[in-house]
């Protein structure tokens, strides 16, 4: 008997529901607003690109990218997101196979809040590195009704055991996502070269999800 073929997780049931289609939709008209508000030339990179985070959206606009992750699994789904498949490399955000300044645009979707400072620090170096102009980074915003509902039902997350997950893995934070206020992305940015240019808010006031659009300092 044949095993049935795996479902790409982008096509997953937790994916195809409503709230999060609508959730992605927002999430990716956010992206696509930054990059055409600041002129942007493509292709843009995403590192990471996760399973093919909205490929077939950007492929639907006609905006080329280029993905990178370090997962080898994960690397296989983002090459199988769409067709034909954009360009995708198996590599580490802190040591990207790219040229100095190949990128004019770089997207870090749902990656930098989750690492310790160190990790961060050099991310950053390195986006720097390959990116020409201009950086957008996810971050969570502590203003929102969702952070509020935490605070009022005394959420504390707890710690995770970095131990027992991937090797890969190992290099998050022992605690959960860090909440970043504007004064927290423009030091950090300002430590790797950047100066915060916007901020765009997905849903204010109700999502904590928030996109600092970054400039090159110099």
């Amino acid at each position: 008997m044949t095993q049935a073929a795996e479902v790409h997780p982008l096509k997953s049931p937790r994916q195809t529901r409503w709230a999060k289609r609508i959730n992605n939709r927002t999430v990716y008209n956010t992206i696509k607003r930054a990059f055409y508000d600041c002129k942007a030339q493509a292709p843009i990179l995403m590192a990471p690109c996760g399973y093919g985070w909205f490929f077939d959206r950007f492929q639907r606009d006609g905006l080329e990218i280029v993905g990178i992750d370090i997962d080898p699994k994960t690397v296989a789904w983002a090459r199988t997101a769409v067709d034909p498949s954009p360009k995708v490399y198996e590599g580490s955000a802190l040591e990207m196979p790219f040229k100095d300044g190949q990128f004019d645009f770089t997207v870090s979707n749902r990656f930098i809040l989750h690492f310790d400072k160190d990790f961060r620090a050099k991310a950053f170096k390195e986006y720097a590195r390959v990116t020409r102009r201009f950086l957008l980074v996810h971050y969570d915003y502590p203003t929102s009704f969702r952070q509020l509902l935490h605070k009022i039902r005394g959420y504390n997350p707890g710690q995770r055991n970095i131990k027992e997950v991937a090797k890969w893995q190992q290099t998050q934070s022992a605690g959960h996502k860090q909440i970043y206020d504007r004064a927290a992305m423009e030091a950090e940015g300002a430590a790797g070269g950047w100066r915060v240019k916007k901020l765009y808010f997905v849903c204010r006031f109700v999502s904590d999800r928030v996109y600092c659009l970054y400039e090159k300092a110099n």
